[in-house]
């Protein structure tokens, strides 16, 4: 099980949230950091959000909204460590960083769901991307 660090998320191609994950759906891959939340070159359905781990133990946002297909995830870190680690352990989080690290993962979803991470250095720091 993985947990996502606390941290403000930019979301610029975002709309529903779904249920359920099915590992089979999904890919993943490493990435550099994300800036905006636009198409990656070569997949103009590629969407990216900044999540933010903040000094209140919280993910901002809470809730990742999404379409089916790929989505960079970019947690920036505010001065407490944070990790991101799916409930769902097929899936590749995001390693512990602290100070002002920033780390990012790329994931690709092939259907709707809801897919909960964690931040399992601060039980209760939940959060979750909803594809749709």
């Amino acid at each position: 099980m993985k947990r996502i660090l606390p941290v403000v998320l930019l979301l610029t191609a975002a709309t529903a949230c779904g249920g359920g994950s099915d590992a089979s759906d999904v890919g993943l891959a490493e990435s550099s950091p994300a800036a905006a939340a636009t198409g990656a070159p070569g997949d103009p359905a590629a969407q990216t959000f900044l999540l933010m781990g903040n000094d209140n133990d919280e993910f901002v946002p809470k809730t990742v909204n999404v379409k089916v297909g790929t989505l960079t995830l970019t947690l920036k870190n505010g001065d407490v460590p944070h990790n991101v680690v799916f409930r769902d352990d097929t899936l590749e989080g995001i390693p512990t960083i602290s100070g002002d690290e920033t780390k990012s993962t790329t994931l690709t979803f092939g259907k709707a769901g809801t897919y909960d991470f964690t931040c399992t250095i601060h039980p209760g720091m939940d959060g979750k991307i909803v594809v749709s």
